[in-house]
């Protein structure tokens, strides 16, 4: 970390743009980034991105075109940045880094290609229910069992996380409060995990097919 940039985020900022615009390799040591194309056209989510992670596109380390998404701040994030010649000369410095970093990005890719499969389901309240699992591992309350989540994850963010309106987050969260698997109280607190992730995986099931129409 000696030779990285160190840098605090506020919800909804800007922490990185692809294509042109990429300059380096971001690790998210506390927070939660939406990732979005950003190719001049209508943003459309990608993935969540929930510490602790690589971000930012390492692709032009291999001398390839960096990819055309943009990372924005769902919730309060500290990061730390290494343009990409000095993370090159880093990683040829250090070997052992650059296995684990490898390590690491395997492990991302799988936890994002599932967050990804998540994110396009056409049902919006299996959008929300896949966020506020993601989330609320991510955050998890001391003791376990449950997850108080940072007061910046509003309905308006988990909205834009889940690619719908706050309305449809509001409809959701009130379901799951009669359900007793989140709380009433601000920020929102997830009393079971557990039971929140049972609910998605039953839904999913039987969603089916049929989850288009949802």
């Amino acid at each position: 970390m000696a030779q990285a940039q160190i840098r605090r985020w506020r919800p909804g900022e800007l922490v990185f743009a692809g294509g042109t615009a990429a300059q380096g390799i971001f690790w998210l040591a506390r927070g939660a980034l939406r990732l979005a194309t950003d190719d001049g056209g209508e943003a459309r989510l990608v993935a969540v991105v929930t510490a602790p992670a690589l971000a930012g596109d390492p692709a032009p380390l291999f001398g390839r075109p960096a990819a055309l998404l943009a990372a924005t701040s769902i919730t309060a994030c500290h990061t730390a940045f290494w343009p990409y010649h000095r993370f090159t000369t880093m990683l040829a410095q250090r070997p052992g880094l650059a296995l684990l970093l490898a390590q690491q990005g395997m492990q991302s890719y799988h936890q994002t290609l599932g967050r990804v499969t998540g994110l396009l389901w056409p049902c919006a309240r299996l959008r929300i229910l896949h966020v506020l699992v993601t989330l609320a591992q991510a955050f998890p309350a001391p003791g376990g069992g449950g997850s108080r989540l940072p007061a910046a994850l509003t309905q308006r963010a988990i909205g834009l996380a889940a690619n719908t309106s706050r309305v449809s987050v509001n409809r959701v969260l009130a379901d799951l409060r009669r359900q007793g698997i989140v709380g009433r109280t601000r920020p929102l607190h997830v009393r079971d995990t557990a039971r929140l992730e049972a609910l998605l995986q039953a839904e999913v099931l039987a969603a089916g097919e049929e989850a288009a129409g949802c």
